[in-house]
């Protein structure tokens, strides 16, 4: 329940933090902002193309406008027609001045004829160069041409002075035969340059179209830039007033996150229910205070006495409500403690720094007082005590958590089973009988494991003849240092330790199958642990063992203590109701102690009553003892019970037993628990010798 509750208080805490007045950060929030991120990736693509596209076509820009250059340069500069045209007419004009040099009427200078043939050489040998090479060696005619002009013209310009008339006149005839190829020559010349000339326009229009095509795809690409660009600019503030928005949500939801952190430390380290510290935070207080070694550290384990009775009969709503009431009351103390807890169920610890041994019993007296003050829940009154375990410690740095616990610890169970002051200081020779008693449990662990119990057993005679009816089994434990260890000491130990089913069977087992080979059909009695008939599948396991030994169910009878009754009446009663089914008998051991009354005769399914021997001590000598076994043993005869009287050991007893006349007693006056061994005469049938004889042979 108070797990529930703790649980419960969180869920609340995290719907109070979830209904926050804030924009929550859904996950379309973060989708949106993702979107908005990844949309860039394809802008930046595209971004990146367009400056690739605009350098390619700056290159290409580059180059149409060198080309373009190159066009302009080769029409303005090298004009083929025009140069070859002012060759023939030089040629022709030398050839004319030359003329005129040799006429007897006309005064021309040979230096004239000399600067005209010089212009001609020159004119010829650029001729050899460009694309006027290229033109001149185009056809044989062409080449023909100029190698008969340049033939001519080598010869005069070899010859010019030393020339007579008759010799100008054949180089005349020479250079007059040549001027129709020449002006042929020429004509051809000035129709290729016109034809270059519409060449050169038509790549300087393919020029300009390209040029117009690529300053118009910049200026496009620029504009679609420009859109992107606003495009991105409007993503990118979107996107940042996006981001701005989540960090806003991040920083909320951060903060939000340390005081969730908070309520959960607070939750891992409380108990839900009292508000108490926990055993966490409890761990780490007490090492924390061992480390620190500020003085003498003290610590009190305590334990709630009679919590289960509250708990059982008013309900668990009951027993929250007083769990909370003594933390309350607990709280009253901070002042004079470093830490209360609540370790788990009706379990406490406290721990106190500086305190000596003797404060600390202060402290645990006081608190024991306080805690037994009553407590009023639902207008009832409710009285509860508490059981106070404390270890000191005056340096705490030699001491670990772990063994302080457990020293602590072994102090409280001292002052659960003490019988006056509930309070226990724990010394040093506790940890001795506390390492006895674990080292006996190992070895009853290991007795149990190894089948090493035996049983003796015990007659039950007729009062009045003195004939053996019955025996009771005995547990005995034969330790192989300690000696032999009584039922009372291993018993209640092997209950503890949750092994008293299996050495329950044990000893059923034993019993049922020394009783199996007697040839006398006495009966048995084994005794039976209350935690025996807890087991779910007891009785199934008592029919196993009857169909294993093979004893008849009749021959058996088990013997258990009022005590069985104070937990689950009905289960118990409805488990000796399927026993006494079998054929089996019941017999209420140790009647008239503990919680024995009139009403369990009336209530429980039992057939045999086995008065207790405190009954028997002084009933020789106190008439009232007397009287209440008469009260007893006709009680049981007016119900049809078989009363047997235990712990007979005189005859004065004896005597008195045969007087009121009881059925069947048992006792060390008619034979001692003796071993299986001394049993041989039961073997026999047709035996009939005395019993006392019998057990003392």
């Amino acid at each position: 329940m108070s797990v529930t509750r703790g649980r419960s208080s969180l869920s609340i805490r995290m719907i109070r933090l979830a209904n926050c007045k804030r924009r929550p950060i859904t996950p379309a929030r973060l989708g949106r902002l993702r979107n908005l991120s990844s949309n860039r990736w394809p802008l930046t693509r595209l971004l990146v193309i367009l400056i690739c596209a605009f350098v390619a076509a700056t290159a290409f820009m580059s180059t149409t406008v060198s080309q373009r250059q190159q066009v302009l340069r080769h029409v303005a500069h090298h004009n083929d027609a025009w140069a070859i045209s002012q060759s023939v007419a030089e040629f022709m004009r030398l050839e004319a001045l030359l003329a005129t040099h040799f006429l007897p009427d006309e005064d021309v200078p040979l230096d004239e004829v000399r600067l005209r043939l010089d212009i001609i050489v020159s004119r010829l040998s650029s001729f050899k160069e460009g694309t006027l090479k290229t033109f001149l060696e185009a056809t044989p005619t062409r080449r023909e041409i100029i190698g008969n002009v340049t033939s001519v013209i080598a010869d005069l310009d070899a010859n010019l002075e030393t020339l007579d008339q008759t010799e100008v006149v054949a180089i005349l005839d020479r250079m007059r035969e040549l001027n129709g190829p020449l002006t042929q020559l020429s004509s051809q010349s000035v129709q290729q340059g016109w034809d270059d000339i519409e060449v050169n326009i038509n790549a300087l229009e393919e020029l300009h179209l390209i040029y117009s095509v690529v300053v118009a795809f910049l200026i496009v690409a620029w504009c679609i830039l420009i859109l992107l660009q606003l495009r991105q600019n409007r993503l990118l503030m979107q996107s940042q007033k996006q981001a701005e928005l989540l960090n806003i949500d991040l920083i909320a939801a951060s903060r939000e996150l340390q005081e969730t952190n908070v309520s959960l430390q607070y939750v891992a380290h409380h108990d839900s229910l009292t508000q108490l510290p926990n055993r966490i935070l409890f761990w780490s207080e007490l090492e924390k205070a061992l480390q620190e070694g500020a003085g003498t550290v003290n610590l009190l384990l305590i334990d709630l006495n009679d919590f289960k009775t509250v708990n059982d009969t008013l309900g668990h709503d009951f027993g929250d409500m007083l769990l909370n009431q003594v933390s309350k009351r607990m709280h009253e103390f901070d002042t004079k403690v470093r830490i209360f807890c609540r370790l788990g169920g009706d379990e406490f610890a406290c721990l106190l720094v500086g305190a000596s041994g003797a404060e600390s019993e202060a402290i645990a007296r006081e608190l024991s007082a306080r805690i037994a003050d009553p407590f009023l829940l639902a207008n009832r009154e409710i009285k509860i005590g508490c059981s106070i375990g404390i270890c000191s410690t005056s340096q705490p740095q030699s001491i670990d958590a772990q063994a302080m616990f457990k020293q602590a610890d072994i102090a409280l169970y001292r002052a659960k089973t003490a019988t006056t002051e509930k309070i226990c200081l724990f010394e040093e020779f506790m940890q001795v009988e506390f390492d006895d008693r674990k080292a006996l449990e190992n070895d009853l662990r290991l007795a149990v494991e190894r089948g090493e119990f035996e049983l003796l057993y015990q007659a039950q005679v007729d009062v009045m003849s003195l004939d053996l009816r019955g025996l009771e089994a005995l547990a005995r434990w034969n330790h192989p240092t300690r000696g032999q260890i009584t039922p009372n000491i291993f018993i209640p130990l092997a209950e503890e330790m949750g092994l008293i089913t299996e050495l329950g069977q044990q000893i059923l087992t034993i019993a049922c199958t020394e009783a199996a080979s007697w040839k006398r059909p006495l009966k048995i009695a084994v005794n039976l642990s209350p935690l025996q008939l807890q087991a779910p599948d007891f009785v199934q396991s008592v029919v196993s063992v009857l169909d294993k030994t093979g004893l008849p169910p009749t021959r058996l009878e088990l013997e258990v203590t009022e005590t069985v009754l104070l937990d689950d009446r009905d289960g118990v009663v409805e488990i000796l109701n399927e026993l006494r089914a079998l054929g089996l008998t019941i017999a209420m051991d140790d009647f008239g102690t503990g919680y024995s009354s009139l009403a369990i005769l009336r209530d429980i399914p039992f057939d045999t009553i086995k008065l207790d021997k405190s009954f028997v001590r002084d009933i020789a000598e106190n008439p009232k003892a007397a009287s209440l076994v008469k009260l007893v043993v006709d009680v049981g005869t007016s119900l049809s019970k078989t009363v047997i009287i235990e712990g007979v050991e005189t005859k004065a007893q004896h005597e008195s037993i045969r007087a009121i006349g009881g059925l069947l007693s048992q006792g060390f006056l008619f034979a001692r628990p003796v071993k299986a061994a001394k049993l041989n005469f039961l073997h026999e049938a047709d035996h009939h010798f005395d019993l006392i004889d019998d057990f003392a042979n």
